[in-house]
């Protein structure tokens, strides 16, 4: 694949992007619990009866969340975005010996 140099625009406005305020919008589907087990990551989804209905572990964070969505179980982008941001958290944690707490949305 060829690579070919980025053409800047004469005048490029800029996106000013204001401190992240949370809003939250639950995804209407499921939401996650997310721990460090024996070595692996263990992903918890459960329905808002607050029954657990299905569960996931692997060490490997990307495969995870990949499996996750492949299931649909994420109905919202920005719930995947946060799958995306605590799977990298705890797989440091994992990696690094720290101890992992998962954030609310």
């Amino acid at each position: 694949m060829k690579l070919h140099p980025i053409k800047k625009p004469k005048k490029l406005k800029f996106v000013e992007v204001r401190e992240f305020k949370k809003h939250v919008v639950i995804d209407k589907k499921c939401f996650l619990l997310i721990r460090l087990r024996n070595k692996k990551i263990e992903v918890g989804i459960c329905n808002y009866k607050y029954e657990l209905i299905k569960a996931y572990r692997s060490k490997d964070s990307v495969a995870l969340a990949k499996r996750i969505i492949e299931d649909k179980w994420i109905t919202r982008l920005d719930h995947s975005a946060y799958l995306g941001r605590e799977l990298a958290n705890a797989k440091n944690c994992l990696e690094t010996g720290k101890k992992y707490i998962q954030e609310g949305a």
